[in-house]
């Protein structure tokens, strides 16, 4: 007589029981992998004064610079995030991890616009391949009722790459020069490298999936779940088992059309607004009268309010769900962009706590979609369609800059720029709303996004 053979589900442990220890390691691992992300977005705009008078450009040409990347990630969400479907999700990270780094780094040599434009493409093809699964893994291992949670915290860690960039400048431009800034910042995601190559772990989802030993997925099973009780004839599952090939299609499948579309415009919107804010707000503090070192601290201040959002909004999403959050937060991160062009002529504390609240708002809104996005997608889709998701946002996010470049070429007023950027919030606030009305009844009221209808 043949012996019983018991089955543990992963994801349905995961789902349904809080989280371990290691769970909440693997947040941190995700925070860390995020940090790299808000360090690149920040790095180059606070060389973007320096370079403007170094190399004799137009504004419009520094807004290309600073978009630059953008190329690199839409290719690198096309092309490259898809592989983890073949690789998994850490080899991408810590490969692209490093080819980001060298890329940066590379920046020491640069002496035209040019090469500086085709090594940000690099870094950014580099960037996309670590996004996606930075975001897809901290979402798997998180527990379903603290999700929201989790993909917000793990933006704590962006907010921190933001700050971080901004306390290099300030160490490093004014004594060093800018080159040895990029150098700096190049250098951290190589050592980030090397530490999560050691302590990242691979999705249970990749390796049940892809056939992997079992001793390995039972050593990462124990770590999730240690009062498990397993046996040496566990057989080890998941529910949302991956195909051979995900097909973007697949976003538009069983229900999933509607909520695909509002989340790439929304995301698009969000993102033309935070690269704008996030790229030339050093640069528009010294338009206005400020010092490098001044401008430097008045923008580490007010990207400050993203951590602050993130330590907020998780716990905000998993009691309210998502929806209403995230439309509250467009709503007041175009408020206050109008507020911020107001009062950058006033009285610097003044400027700082509008760029705070704004900065906060923006960034807040890409925390909690990144969050609905986890909940929106099955598993074996996820990666697949934040990949997608980040590649046509950073169409906005390639905007962003160079439409400000465009309008500060042509002598408009920084309050005048300003309220251009409150447009696209009201746009995504409203992509946003069609999504609450179309899915709210299959659990948005719960605490959490649902599946698309007929999922």
């Amino acid at each position: 007589m043949a012996s019983t053979v018991d089955t543990f589900n992963v994801q349905e442990h995961i789902d349904s029981n809080g989280m371990s220890p290691y769970q909440w390691w693997v947040v941190f691992l995700g925070g860390l992998i995020l940090f790299i992300d808000g360090l690149d977005v920040q790095l180059v705009s606070y060389i973007g004064p320096k370079i403007l008078v170094e190399w004799n450009i137009s504004r419009l040409l520094l807004g290309t610079i600073f978009s630059s990347m953008i190329w690199g990630l839409l290719i690198g969400f096309a092309f490259v995030a898809p592989l983890s479907i073949r690789f998994g999700h850490r080899p991408l990270v810590l490969v692209n991890m490093v080819l980001f780094g060298v890329a940066t780094m590379a920046c020491y040599f640069v002496n035209d616009p040019q090469t500086m434009i085709a090594l940000r493409v690099a870094a950014g093809v580099g960037l996309a391949g670590v996004i996606p699964s930075g975001v897809a893994l901290t979402g798997e291992f998180g527990a379903k009722r603290l999700r929201s949670t989790c993909v917000a915290l793990i933006y704590c860690g962006y907010s921190f790459g933001t700050m971080a960039a901004g306390l290099i400048a300030a160490a490093v431009i004014e004594t060093h020069g800018w080159r040895v800034h990029m150098v700096v910042g190049g250098a951290i995601p190589i050592v980030f490298a090397a530490f999560l190559y050691f302590t990242l772990p691979e999705s249970p989802e990749f390796l049940i999936s892809s056939g992997a030993a079992r001793d390995k997925i039972a050593a990462l099973v124990k770590r999730v779940a240690p009062a498990a009780n397993l046996s040496p004839t566990t057989v080890f599952t998941v529910s949302d088992r991956r195909e051979n090939a995900l097909a973007v299609a697949q976003l538009f499948q069983q229900g999933r059309t509607l909520g695909t579309l509002m989340l790439w415009l929304a995301l698009f919107m969000n993102l033309m607004v935070i690269f704008f804010v996030l790229q030339w707000l050093p640069s528009i503090f010294t338009m206005v009268g400020y010092t490098q070192s001044e401008a430097t601290a008045a923008t580490t201040s007010a990207t400050s309010g993203g951590i602050l959002a993130a330590l907020v909004l998780g716990p905000l999403m998993d009691r309210f769900g998502p929806y209403r959050v995230i439309m509250a937060l467009f709503m007041l991160g175009g408020a206050f962009l109008f507020f911020t062009g107001v009062s950058v002529h006033s009285a610097a504390v003044i400027a700082t706590f509008m760029a705070f609240v704004a900065t906060g708002s923006v960034s807040g809104i890409q925390k909690c979609i990144n969050a609905l996005m986890v909940f929106f997608y099955p598993t074996a889709l996820r990666s697949t369609g934040l990949g997608w998701a980040f590649g046509i946002g950073r169409f906005g996010a390639m905007i962003g800059p160079v439409l400000a470049g465009f309008l500060f070429d042509r002598k408009w007023a920084v309050a005048d720029v300003f309220d251009v950027y409150a447009i696209p919030m009201i746009i995504g606030g409203f992509a946003i709303l069609a999504m609450y009305q179309a899915y709210r009844e299959d659990g948005a009221r719960k605490g959490g996004a649902p599946a698309p209808a007929g999922a």
